[in-house]
């Protein structure tokens, strides 16, 4: 799927540089610094005026915190006059490639990408820098500006929640799935994290399965817990992404065995899970990123890179615990208004370092 929302197209076409010469960028940054903390209004420096006034959007899922990430990209896109371009590659690799090909050959200004295959988006990724373009990814280098979380402290955060209500109200004693993402990299410690946060509840608290299912999606997550059910229909304890999560709610209901004494957590502040939390019924949590500030920000430092303005090299997430109506309505209000507090967002993220078109050689080339 490829769709587009045109705003101003802007000028040039082919490898995201309009036809100017690539510039020689070398390795970027190979080892981890400490970096400043970021400061809007920097000086501006030299401005591209060869490249497209183009964002694209390789996303490779319709889950949808993904989806949340295209909405506000879109919006930040279209207050500042540039094209918007998107494609799904449905948990494909070489689909997700073959788009982000399609985008550098049309000519864009700007690449929002997020981790399939990290090998084989790298060359692309720095394609696309070396062409001018501002590449703004989720935890993968080579980037200009890329966005982490300490994916130890997240899942460990997931699985020390877990453990507390196993301890408070389980009496120590639970059967635990663990849904894991460990063929992305970079979220084998979120894996590591989780059990580690598990193991303080004590012997009792049994893992009996720590699976990946077959595709990030719900229907990934139903399919991963029939199967888990056959074997352990006794579950009473399931974390893990929020879409694996949901299907595995909804495996639990077309059994009949779903109780509102279970526990249930996801990860990403999924709308969904969030509308199963208020019920006050099995799903008990939802550690959230704020990916739509995160996507409205992509959106307008693209807008500032075309500019010849900084950008931040690295945006840290924190995640934040939605457990209850409170929670999830401040959340809830603050994403809906993104335009207000995307630069006064020290809760949700915080901003390091700087860079900007005519110095984009200092890209970062580690996963931060």
């Amino acid at each position: 799927m490829l769709s587009a929302c045109s705003v101003d197209s802007g000028t040039g076409s082919g490898s995201g540089s309009g036809g100017a010469s690539p510039k020689v960028i070398g390795n970027g940054l190979t080892e981890k610094k400490e970096l400043a903390p970021f400061q809007f209004g920097g000086a501006a420096g030299e401005v591209p005026t060869s490249i497209p006034k183009r964002i694209a959007w390789a996303n490779t899922s319709d889950a949808e915190f993904f989806l949340q990430i295209t909405r506000s990209i879109e919006s930040a896109a279209k207050s500042r006059g540039l094209e918007f371009v998107t494609a799904i590659a449905n948990d494909d690799s070489a689909k997700n490639v073959e788009q982000i090909e399609t985008f550098l050959q049309r000519g864009i200004g700007a690449l929002c990408i997020q981790p399939l295959d990290a090998n084989a988006q790298a060359p692309l990724m720095k394609r696309a820098i070396e062409a001018g373009a501002a590449v703004l990814s989720l935890v993968t280098p080579p980037s200009t500006s890329q966005v982490v979380a300490d994916q130890y402290k997240v899942g460990n955060a997931q699985g020390l929640a877990a453990a507390k209500y196993i301890t408070e109200k389980m009496g120590g004693n639970a059967n635990v799935v663990y849904f894991n993402t460990d063929t992305i990299e970079v979220l084998k410690a979120r894996h590591q994290g989780a059990l580690d946060g598990i193991k303080t509840a004590g012997a009792g608290a049994k893992i009996v399965s720590d699976i990946q299912p077959s595709a990030i999606t719900q229907d990934g997550g139903f399919k991963a817990m029939n199967t888990i059910l056959q074997q352990h229909p006794d579950v009473n304890v399931i974390i893990g992404g929020d879409t694996y999560c949901l299907g595995a709610l909804s495996a639990l209901q077309a059994a009949g065995k779903v109780r509102p004494d279970m526990y249930l957590s996801g990860i990403d502040g999924d709308e969904q899970a969030l509308a199963e939390i208020r019920k006050g019924g099995a799903y008990k949590a939802s550690f959230a990123f704020a990916y739509p500030l995160m996507g409205y920000a992509w959106g307008q430092f693209a807008a500032d890179w075309l500019e010849g303005k900084p950008i931040p090299q690295v945006m840290q997430f924190n995640a934040i615990e939605l457990n209850s109506a409170e929670t999830i309505d401040k959340y809830q209000a603050d994403m809906k208004a993104v335009e207000e507090t995307w630069k006064n967002s020290a809760t949700y993220f915080t901003m390091l370092g700087s860079i900007r078109y005519q110095d984009r050689e200092q890209f970062i080339n580690y996963a931060a």
